[in-house]
């Protein structure tokens, strides 16, 4: 395949445009998901859920991702990178256009579940085209630049779509996402290359050859395991994030906002400092620290009781900080992928994190539960599971050793 690697010096204009391009699409494809978060209270009054059924809306989403991204392998590589990214994200937007239009809870969940088919194999090819075009040495920086469409929809778009959903209707975000997404796909169009070239490079590979591949390499293994592990202790608490705050805390609707907002703008900051960190001191040595530092947010945040709302804003600002984890994590695990390989194997990396998610997601339902009064009860030992996993994912990750 003809190099397409950024110059080890620093990134020009072109290829910074490319990655703030990559980063919105980012922006988008992740706020359509952690809208619902914060969103979560109001959608369970209006549809009266239970908390198994809003568990239920939530890994829809990400139980369709998995599986996609795991079907994913067998043509994601075959196709040109812009090509097949337009395509995959005209189906995410008409997705979230069918959620904005969704009349019940089933409509919910079907509408959901068919937004995650395709904006869970957005995520993987997004990674794969920072990995064709960013040289390793620079990898964290880019990937550093990418998740900042994570911490801005946490800063901007979670707010403001938390803010229109709450005053005016919770169809708004999803319009104004679907609105928002009209516009990237003409940008898309217009800047990103067409990079063809890893279609000839790997020419004649089977797809299950690939998969066996895989199975026999310590390091995509490990790198998959620590993966799953990771996003498993993460979304042990997060569909009850936004719920349990408001129920049991004490926090208006409104001011979850600024849990958003406080926790977005931060990572904004710290996301490409991560990055730097992780090519300057090591990968796997910046991930176990935050990994560790985890563990912290996770405790406080599942046994809080009513606080002052800035005591509440110390501790899940450093929880969306500390998930700048996943930067060093998908570094080390990208750099285990042959080039003409990376597609599909960021698409079973993908495939891991859906389900891993979608997994913790409906695991959490049969934990937490509802008392009379309406609080949540055993979030903490939900909580607890998420710091037992965190830490496994550290044991996994420090076997791995980046090749590409």
């Amino acid at each position: 395949m003809a190099s397409t690697s950024i110059p080890t010096s620093t990134f020009n204009t072109q290829e910074k445009i490319l990655l703030l391009l990559l980063a919105a699409v980012s922006f988008t494809n992740v706020l359509d998901f952690m809208v619902m978060m914060p969103l979560g209270h109001e959608l369970s009054m209006l549809f009266s859920l239970s908390p198994g059924q809003w568990s239920t809306v939530i890994s829809a989403y990400t139980f369709a991702a998995a599986l996609s991204g795991f079907v994913a392998i067998f043509y994601i590589d075959k196709y040109g990178r812009r090509d097949f990214l337009m395509v995959l994200y005209s189906g995410f937007l008409l997705g979230t256009l069918c959620c904005a239009f969704a009349d019940s809870y089933l409509q919910l969940v079907l509408a959901r579940a068919f937004t995650g088919l395709f904006g869970g194999v957005i995520n993987a090819l997004l990674f794969a085209i920072v990995g064709d075009v960013v040289a390793i040495e620079k990898r964290g920086r880019g990937i550093g630049l990418l998740m900042m469409g994570f911490s801005s929809a946490s800063a901007l778009g979670v707010p403001f779509g938390l803010y229109f959903g709450v005053t005016y209707s919770w169809r708004v975000p999803f319009f104004a996402i679907f609105g928002l997404g009209l516009i990237l796909l003409v940008c898309l169009y217009r800047f990103l290359p067409v990079m063809r070239g890893h279609i000839t490079a790997q020419a004649g590979t089977a797809v299950f050859a690939q998969l066996r591949e895989i199975g026999r390499d310590a390091d995509q293994r490990n790198g998959l395991l620590g993966a799953f592990f990771m996003f498993s202790g993460h979304f042990f608490i997060i569909p009850f994030l936004a719920p349990y705050m408001v129920a049991n805390v004490g926090i208006a609707e409104q001011q979850l906002t600024w849990i958003y907002f406080c926790g977005g703008l931060m990572t904004v900051f710290t996301s490409p400092w991560i990055g730097r960190l992780s090519d300057r001191f090591g990968k796997f040595r910046i991930f176990a620290i935050f990994a560790l530092l985890t563990t912290i947010p996770l405790i406080e945040i599942t046994n809080m009781s009513a606080v002052p709302l800035w005591q509440v804003l110390l501790v899940t600002t450093l929880f969306f900080v500390v998930g700048g984890r996943s930067i060093p994590a998908n570094a080390l695990i990208l750099g285990t992928a042959k080039p003409a390989q990376r597609g599909s194997f960021m698409g079973v990396r993908a495939s891991v994190q859906q389900l891993a998610s979608a997994s913790a997601s409906f695991a959490v339902g049969f934990i937490v539960s509802q008392s009379a009064t309406g609080q949540y009860q055993h979030y903490a030992q939900a909580g607890m599971i998420g710091v037992v996993l965190t830490v496994a994912s550290i044991f996994f990750l420090r076997a791995v050793q980046t090749k590409y």
